[in-house]
């Protein structure tokens, strides 16, 4: 029984550390999927174009990511880039087409 305890022991902290590293990976993830998101809501905000669903999107992931949860924070982060993403393609069509709509 002596000398099971020690593989037992060895095997919960070799679990322990292969579950930290891989939280620090999906951490890093996060951060990486932030800062992208980051600079198309940057463009997007100096078009005027923002859309008032991004920073809630932000706070939430914020709040899942403080909570361990990079999984739903990632998603978040994504939603938030696309709807950013969205809004700078509407900025460039505006751009475009603003003409039409004024009267001759």
């Amino acid at each position: 029984m002596k000398l099971k305890l020690p593989v037992l022991v060895t095997a919960l902290l070799t679990g322990l550390l292969l579950n930290m590293s891989a939280m620090a990976a999906d951490a890093e993830a996060y951060k990486s999927a932030l800062a992208k998101a980051q600079e198309t809501i940057c463009d997007a905000d100096s078009r005027a174009q923002l859309w008032t669903t991004t920073d809630d999107l932000l706070k939430d992931a914020e709040k899942a990511a403080a909570s361990g949860d990079f999984d739903g924070a990632i998603k978040m982060v994504n939603e938030a880039a696309l709807h950013a993403e969205l809004a700078v393609a509407t900025a460039a069509k505006e751009k475009q087409i603003w003409q039409k709509g004024v009267p001759k």
